[in-house]
């Protein structure tokens, strides 16, 4: 975001970049040249001076993304500055997401321990001093069971959060991976859909069931992922029913149609059907607008 107004030399863009180390921008400005959103030109002379420009088209949508999230999620100073340690929730939503502790708790509330036995090659001293970083980033909140055991779920920011990397899908399909590749897979699409339906709330129809089909592109329907939902009592849109033989309302789509879908609320390539096929429109596009739109929700 600091070269969007024209390329920088090294120093001028650490003054650029507050709340970081010299030594921080340097390493993320070489990984973001290895990734191709950043151009590198070592200047002639003594010393050397290298220039960093953003590329086009890669560097500059990535840039879009950035600003566009910041925007709707971090939080912003009166001039319209971003707040600088806000980015540092960035890496915290990243760590919940790598670590598979974002996928458990969208499942539902989950005890330290249970976190602890996930696939991450963590201690559980590890996921205990995460999870205190959880609880102050606003990721987690903690709940209590019917055993009074300390449970911990996602908060609604969490929940929100996975506009970024729905995004960040879109920017690696175009940029990252080879051309016909989905950015994301339809495991972690579907993960997607998971977290943003309870953003949803329709008490108007309550007990309708869905299907949400997500396949990888130019397969068909069998070889992806299916999330089964439900409007319940309070008109949350939840996860965990099904399978259903003949759920109210389906959708289908490859990964990049549903990219598409939460990402700028674009549903052409998106197939509905059922009874609740009207449903299921609305359902989709409340979804891109609770991820975009944090003042609506």
């Amino acid at each position: 975001m600091a070269l969007v107004d024209g390329p920088l030399r090294t120093r001028e863009l650490t003054r650029c970049v507050p709340g970081y180390a010299p030594r921080t921008v340097y390493r993320y400005a070489t990984r973001l040249a290895e990734l191709g959103a950043i151009d590198r030109k070592e200047e002639p002379g003594v010393p050397s001076k290298v220039v960093h420009r953003l590329t086009d088209p890669c560097g500059i949508e990535l840039c879009e993304l950035a600003e566009a999230y910041a925007r709707a999620a971090l939080e912003i100073l009166p001039d319209g500055r971003i707040v600088p340690h806000s980015w540092g929730s960035l890496t915290l939503l990243a760590e919940l997401w790598e670590s598979g502790m974002y996928e458990a708790l969208n499942q539902g509330p989950r005890t330290a321990t249970e976190l602890a036995r996930l696939d991450h090659d963590l201690s559980f001293h590890q996921v205990a001093r995460r999870i205190n970083l959880f609880l102050d980033g606003g990721f987690i909140r903690e709940t209590d069971d019917k055993e009074r055991r300390r449970r911990y779920e996602l908060t609604k920011e969490a929940r929100q959060s996975t506009a970024l990397i729905v995004g960040l899908g879109r920017w690696r399909e175009r940029h990252a991976v080879p051309v016909g590749e989905a950015g994301l897979t339809p495991v972690e699409t579907a993960e997607l859909l998971r977290a943003a339906m309870p953003l949803v709330a329709l008490p108007e129809h309550a007990g309708v069931s869905l299907k949400l089909s997500v396949a990888p592109p130019g397969e068909g329907e069998e070889n992806g992922e299916v999330v089964w939902a439900e409007v319940g009592r309070d008109g949350t849109v939840c996860d965990g029913i099904g399978p259903l033989d003949h759920p109210h309302g389906w959708a289908r789509g490859e990964v990049g149609h549903w990219i598409e879908a939460l990402l700028r609320g674009t549903k052409s390539k998106v197939r509905f059907g059922g009874d609740g096929s009207s449903l299921v429109r609305v359902i989709v596009r409340e979804m891109h607008e609770a991820l975009w739109d944090r003042q609506r929700t």
